[in-house]
């Protein structure tokens, strides 16, 4: 095996990562403008509609953001398991 197959996540992961990641940031970017607009309006008798579109924007982005994150995170432990068994394999 080179050097460049054993790494635990491929190179063509890679940008998965990265807009996970900044997909994840900026879904807590969002949640924070919610906070601030719900104290905006905290007086008002009802929410504003953008500002629930804010919050279930942010949400939806969390949860995108974190699965990606998990989805890269067990793609890259089940390589790394596969590489140590057969590398075990390989020994004896």
């Amino acid at each position: 095996m080179s050097g460049l197959e054993d790494t635990a996540v491929p190179a063509r992961y890679k940008r998965w990562l990265i807009l996970s990641t900044v997909v994840l940031l900026l879904s807590l970017v969002l949640l924070l403008c919610n906070i601030v607009a719900t104290f905006v309006y905290f007086s008002a008798r009802s929410t504003p509609v953008w500002v629930t579109a804010l919050s279930v924007t942010s949400i939806f982005g969390m949860v995108a953001g974190f699965g990606g994150l998990f989805l890269l995170l067990g793609i890259a432990g089940g390589r790394a398991w596969r590489s140590d068994k057969k590398r075990a394999a390989k020994l004896g």
